[in-house]
């Protein structure tokens, strides 16, 4: 088993990224931890390929990304 129990969507992921409160409630309810969570490869162009995308903002995305499966 890999231990993967949550698909985490780009809305959940952009939450978490700006730190929105819904989302911080939600993880500390769920126990959420970076081994429990994956995203899709769709998920990962989505957060990567907006227009006008900051070098920060794609280093920060890239570094959040890399603590998931």
């Amino acid at each position: 088993m890999s231990g993967i129990k949550y698909l985490l969507d780009t809305n959940f992921i952009l939450g978490l990224l700006k730190s929105q409160a819904e989302i911080l409630v939600e993880i500390q309810q769920l126990k959420l931890t970076a081994g429990q969570c994956a995203y899709s490869a769709v998920t990962r162009m989505e957060l990567l390929g907006f227009t006008g995308i900051s070098r920060d903002e794609e280093t920060l995305i890239r570094h959040k990304l890399a603590r998931l499966t």
